[in-house]
């Protein structure tokens, strides 16, 4: 039982150290392709791309909060509160 045990393990353990090795080789090919310069380059879009979608996703969140305020408003308070949105642009 115990061997069996051990076998298994050992099997399971040369097959991700495999993987992990053909992992490790393709990257290293891929990173002789591109050179440091476009790989900085690359890493700064996807980070900017990261960091947009963050903030893209808090402005949408608080419009919709905003929005849902909106429609609780009565006429005369939605009238009111245009009214100083817009001068609050203006002085902007």
């Amino acid at each position: 039982m115990l061997d069996t045990v051990k076998d298994f393990m050992s099997s399971v353990g040369c097959t991700t150290s495999d993987f992990a090795k053909r992992v490790g080789d393709n990257t290293v090919d891929l990173a002789r392709r591109v050179g440091p310069k476009r790989g900085i380059i690359g890493f700064l879009v996807l980070g900017a791309a990261v960091g947009g979608s963050i903030y893209l996703i808090r402005y949408l969140r608080a419009r919709a909060e905003e929005m849902e305020g909106e429609e609780q408003r009565t006429p005369m308070q939605k009238r009111e509160h245009r009214a100083r949105e817009t001068a609050r642009s203006l002085q902007h």
